[in-house]
């Protein structure tokens, strides 16, 4: 299988990587399930097993997130999965729909990107140098990247941009992935967002260009009818670009659960 040991950043991140790969060949008919080239993830609040779920996973993989969870229960299951020895971080869950779609078009009419910048759909034809510098640009945001299989649009649907400039750098990156089962009533949305970009370009309108470039792709081309985030809560720069994109709060959230033992501060990601 091509670029089947292709992944990047930390240690912890690549192991969790690694092993989410192996557990999704084996939950990958549950609709409780998604993956997103990070990690297998829960769908919301699977019921009474939630908890014991999210531990099991945790465990298996390190790291585990859960998406489209209700607000009004995260403090509640945060505090009784640190009661089992891990780590729970919250994101604010924000989502766009066809409002997103229309701000999308009316920003690539009004904004273009700087002249010397050419954006490039990562793809199995990508050179590993393009790709790999793409991810190392992502992490000094901060940001974990996905495997090279998913960035590449090979093991679930979805694209990847990046933007670079006259040298070959990487500058920027936009993404989204239909990592959502047929069968979980969510498979219309997309994980989107990994909207970075190298300090030194920033204040050109890079990022909300190529993540406006990005949802009209997938509202077109794949059918995306959802474009979801999880923000960390006071991060202000990324709020602001999702809010003009027409990506929005939400009344859900987004739980992080971690192994202390693999990430210390318990946070995998921006």
């Amino acid at each position: 299988m091509r670029f089947k040991d292709e992944f990047f950043g930390s240690e912890a991140q690549i192991t969790v990587s690694k092993r989410a790969r192996d557990l999704w060949t084996l939950s990958a008919g549950d609709p409780r399930f998604s993956y997103n080239g990070r990690m297998v993830a829960l769908n919301g609040d699977i019921g009474p097993e939630m908890i014991d779920v999210l531990a099991a996973v945790a465990r298996l993989q390190g790291a585990v997130t859960s998406h489209f969870f209700p607000e009004d229960q995260a403090k509640k299951t945060s505090a009784a999965i640190e009661e089992l020895g891990l780590s729970c971080n919250r994101w604010e869950f924000y989502r766009g729909q066809k409002t997103a779609y229309e701000a999308a078009k009316g920003i690539l009419a009004k904004y273009q990107l700087p002249d010397d910048l050419t954006v490039e759909r990562l793809s199995p034809e990508t050179s590993a140098k393009k790709v790999a510098d793409l991810a190392t640009m992502a992490a000094d945001c901060e940001v974990m990247v996905m495997s090279g299989r998913v960035m590449r649009g090979l093991d679930i649907e979805g694209i990847t941009l990046g933007a670079y400039d006259q040298s070959g750098a990487a500058v920027s990156s936009a993404w989204g992935y239909k990592c959502y089962h047929p069968e979980s009533g969510l498979s219309e949305n997309a994980f989107w967002g990994g909207l970075t970009c190298r300090e030194d370009r920033r204040g050109q309108k890079i990022a909300l260009i190529l993540g406006a470039m990005s949802i009209v792709m997938l509202w077109e081309d794949h059918g995306v009818r959802g474009f979801c985030a999880g923000i960390t809560a006071g991060n202000m720069p990324s709020i602001a670009v999702c809010e003009k994109l027409g990506v929005l709060p939400t009344d859900w959230v987004g739980l992080g659960v971690t192994d202390p033992n693999m990430f210390e501060g318990g946070r995998l990601t921006k």
